[in-house]
C-alpha cells in the first residue's frame, strides 16, 4: 500500500562567513533535514520566494546584495550597493537548475503577487536605489525569464526595505496595490494599473528605519507597520487613522497577515519575541513565545495557514505551530548554517517523494548594507 508523505518546501536565507552557497534541504513533520544541493550566489543573499502561479511552483527567485569598494565615489560615499536576482528552478530529485542572472542593485526584498494581472505573472523588488520595480515571469518558446515591466522611485535617497501585495486572500479586483517601507521611515501605497505604477499616498510612520510594511488581508484598506524606533502601527488608508503601541521591546521586523483566519496577525521583533494578535485589539498579544534569536522575518504556511516559519538571525530558523493561538510551540529547527538567518519561504505539496527546503548564506550583515 502506497502513502503520501505530506512535506514541507521551504526557503531560507542565511549569513555565513566562511561559505557562500544555495543549499536544498528536505523537511519532514518529524522535524528532520537533510541537504539535498548547494548554490554559491556569490554575492550575500537575503531574500527567497517561491512562485505562487500552479504552473510555475517549481520556479523560485533569490536576491542579493554586496557592498563594493569604489575608489571613484565622492569622498563621503565609502561603497556602492549592487545585487542579483537569481531565477531558479527545482527538479523532482532537488537540484537547482539557474534559468536566469539579473545585475541589479542591491535587493532588499522581494515578493510576488498571489494572483495574476491580466494574465501576467509578477514579481515585485525593492532596492538600494529606492525603487519598487516589478517585473513579469515570462514563458516564451519554454524559456523561463523575468523581464522588468516598470518601476518608480519611492523616495530621494532612501533604501526601500520592505514590500507586501494586497492579493494574499487571491483577490483580484483590476489593479493591484502594493505597500512599501523605506529607511527613512516613510510607508507609501503604490497601484499597479495594466502597466502603469502610481504612488497614491505616503506616511512618515517611523522615527527610524521602517522595517517592515504588510496589508490586512482581510481589509486591504488596512496597513501595519513595524519600525526600528519599536513602533507597531496599523494605518486605515481611507481616513489616515493610526493604532500604535511599543509593546516590543527592540526594533520590529516582520509582520505578517493571516489569509485563513480573519483577525489573526502575526509580529517579529529584535527582542526574539513571536507576538500572534487579535487585530480587533491591537493594545496587547493574544501570546508570545519567545524564539531564541531577533526574527527578521515571519511567513504563514501557504496551505493550511497554521505554522509559522521564522527567521531568527542568529539563531537560525524555526518553525511555530499557531493553530492553538493561545500556546505557539516550536516544532522544527533548522541551524545548519550557525550563522545570520534572514529570509526564508515555505511551500508545500504531497507526494510520494521528499519536497524541498532551499538555504542560502550570506557573508555580510544588513545592518553594514543600510549604514
Amino acid at each position: 500500500m502506497e502513502v503520501a508523505i505530506r512535506c514541507y518546501s521551504l526557503l531560507v536565507a542565511s549569513l555565513e562567513p566562511s561559505n557562500l552557497s544555495f543549499r536544498v534541504t528536505d523537511y519532514r513533520k518529524s522535524s528532520m533535514f537533510r541537504t539535498l544541493d548547494t548554490f554559491d550566489t556569490e554575492f550575500s543573499a537575503d531574500s527567497v520566494e517561491w512562485c505562487p502561479i500552479d504552473s510555475f511552483k517549481d520556479v523560485f527567485v533569490c536576491g542579493t546584495y554586496q557592498l563594493m569598494k569604489d575608489e571613484n565615489l565622492p569622498s563621503n560615499v565609502s561603497s556602492k550597493r549592487l545585487g542579483r536576482i537569481y531565477l531558479f528552478q527545482i527538479v523532482q530529485n532537488g537540484r537547482l537548475i539557474i534559468l536566469q542572472k539579473l545585475e541589479v542593485p542591491a535587493v532588499l526584498d522581494m515578493k510576488w503577487a498571489h494572483v495574476t494581472l491580466q494574465n501576467k505573472i509578477l514579481l515585485g523588488v525593492v532596492n538600494s536605489l529606492g525603487h519598487l520595480q516589478i517585473y513579469q515571469l515570462k514563458n516564451d518558446n519554454e524559456k523561463i525569464t523575468l523581464e522588468l515591466l516598470v518601476q518608480k522611485r519611492v523616495g530621494d535617497e532612501v533604501l526601500a526595505l520592505s514590500l507586501d501585495w494586497c492579493t494574499g486572500r487571491l483577490m483580484n479586483e483590476g489593479s493591484l496595490k502594493i505597500v512599501v517601507s523605506d529607511s527613512k521611515g516613510f510607508v507609501s501605497l503604490f497601484e499597479l494599473h495594466e502597466n502603469e505604477l502610481n504612488k497614491i499616498n505616503s506616511w512618515s510612520a517611523h522615527g527610524f528605519e521602517a522595517w517592515i510594511a504588510a496589508f490586512n488581508y482581510w481589509d486591504t484598506n488596512i496597513i501595519y507597520s513595524g519600525g526600528d524606533d519599536c513602533k507597531f502601527q496599523c494605518i486605515d488608508t481611507r481616513i489616515k487613522t493610526r493604532v500604535s503601541n511599543k509593546v516590543h521591546g527592540a526594533g520590529v521586523t516582520s509582520i505578517h497577515s493571516n489569509a485563513a483566519r480573519e483577525f489573526l496577525l502575526s509580529s517579529g521583533s529584535y527582542d526574539e519575541i513571536l507576538r500572534l494578535w487579535d487585530t480587533r485589539n491591537l493594545k496587547q498579544p493574544i501570546s508570545n513565545i519567545n524564539l531564541g534569536g531577533g526574527i527578521w522575518r515571519l511567513k504563514w504556511d501557504p496551505f493550511k495557514w497554521k505554522y509559522l516559519f521564522a527567521a531568527c538571525m542568529y539563531s537560525g530558523f524555526r518553525i511555530v505551530d499557531c493553530e492553538n493561538t493561545e500556546i505557539p510551540s516550536v516544532i522544527g529547527e533548522y541551524n545548519e548554517h550557525e550563522s545570520i538567518a534572514y529570509g526564508n519561504e515555505m511551500r508545500q505539496k504531497c507526494n510520494y517523494y521528499v519536497q524541498k527546503i532551499d538555504n542560502l548564506s550570506d557573508d555580510s550583515t544588513l545592518s553594514q548594507l543600510i549604514g
